[in-house]
């Protein structure tokens, strides 16, 4: 019989056990909570503030959104599933669904490219009580768009409408929202913003480069107010959104309802909390590079209470390599932390690297 691997809520380690590290973490975060006399509605969901953590794959599991809606996230999106593993009851594809009641409002986002099966997804992922249920007609990689799924469908307007309208029909306690981007080479939000709307959807997220694009080049945020103006339901912008002066921008440039946070976010969650401080017009401090640090550990102490170590271990990866991007000496901290296996080794050298950073000025932002 194969070795259980442990899992690290029996460990005990860094100074304590996990929950320090957590919390240590947690007390960094500029908790600013999203302001609340602003409101969006989303079918019956009332959604406060301006900023929503945005759906991405193999990023917005429960550990991040957890320290996203903490720091002042005022909605989250979970990351894209996959309908044929949902009707299928495929085991990580159902896990993937799981949440807490910290995140409200939760909205789960789900991919596919036949209406019979989002139908049957949607009414699964409905039963399990989110807020929202989001239709993925923007993810670009070549995994999804061969499948007709994600951004292919905008080269299918008819059957997009189709797929919009089984899931809102199948929808019996949450409204259905979509995100689309520019278009697949060419652009025709307007286009299948209208399909989604008239298909029956509550509100959707415009991200504002084509497939073609992917994640190069600069997002064209006219074509989210091109959405914006010809819509009723809300509009919610998203692309080269990495401050939250880049918050107000949009919404001034655009109109949109609310903005989207993606990239901005993953390699700092903190960001929902400066949002939120610059939207009152409180400006705060930045966290220094080991508060940062303690963050970024936090979120593997999260990982750890929920995988197996190793899994944890080497998902994480992705994470620090985001949160580290730009701290100072970042890249020699990385070729030795990568190759660890060792959950104590990481926090570990976590902990030393966090030592090595309280000195350096938060200014000195590099390239590593």
């Amino acid at each position: 019989m194969a070795r259980k691997e442990r899992t690290a809520i029996d460990m005990r380690m860094y100074d304590g056990d996990l929950d320090d590290v957590v919390q240590r973490g947690l007390a960094c975060l500029p908790r600013v909570l999203p302001v609340q006399d602003r409101v969006v509605r989303i079918g019956s969901v009332e959604i406060a503030g301006h900023a929503v953590l945005a759906p991405m794959a193999g990023v917005c599991d429960h550990p991040f959104r957890s320290l996203c809606r903490r720091s002042g996230a005022s909605a989250v999106y979970s990351e894209f599933v996959s309908s044929d593993g949902i009707t299928r009851g495929n085991k990580r594809t159902r896990d993937m669904l799981r949440y807490t009641e910290d995140e409200r409002p939760i909205a789960v986002q789900i991919f596919g490219s036949k209406p019979e099966v989002i139908r049957d997804a949607t009414q699964i992922v409905d039963e399990a009580g989110v807020n929202i249920i989001d239709l993925n007609f923007g993810c670009p990689v070549a995994k999804v768009t061969k499948r007709e799924a994600g951004s292919a469908l905008l080269r299918h307007p008819q059957l997009l409408g189709e797929i919009v309208r089984a899931a809102v029909d199948a929808a019996e306690h949450v409204p259905v929202t979509a995100k689309i981007r520019s278009g697949w080479d060419g652009i025709n939000a307007v286009e299948i913003a209208r399909i989604v709307q008239d298909n029956g959807a509550s509100a959707i997220a415009v991200h504002g480069r084509t497939q073609k694009m992917g994640y190069r080049g600069e997002a064209n945020w006219d074509v989210i107010r091109q959405v914006k103006e010809a819509v009723d339901i809300p509009v919610i912008g998203n692309g080269d959104v990495f401050a939250s002066a880049d918050v107000s921008r949009m919404i001034e440039q655009t109109g949109c309802d609310l903005v989207m946070v993606a990239r901005g976010a993953q390699r700092a969650p903190w960001i929902f909390g400066e949002i939120n401080a610059h939207q009152r017009g409180e400006p705060r401090d930045p966290l220094t590079w080991d508060e940062r640090l303690d963050v970024a550990t936090a979120h593997f102490a999260l990982m750890l209470r929920e995988r197996p170590v190793g899994v944890a271990v080497r998902l994480f990866r992705g994470h620090l390599s985001h949160y580290t991007k730009t701290m100072p000496g970042s890249a020699t901290f990385r070729r030795e932390a990568f190759v660890m296996d060792d959950a104590d080794a990481v926090l570990e050298r976590l902990r030393s690297y966090g030592d090595e950073l309280k000195n350096a000025p938060i200014g000195e932002e590099v390239a590593a």
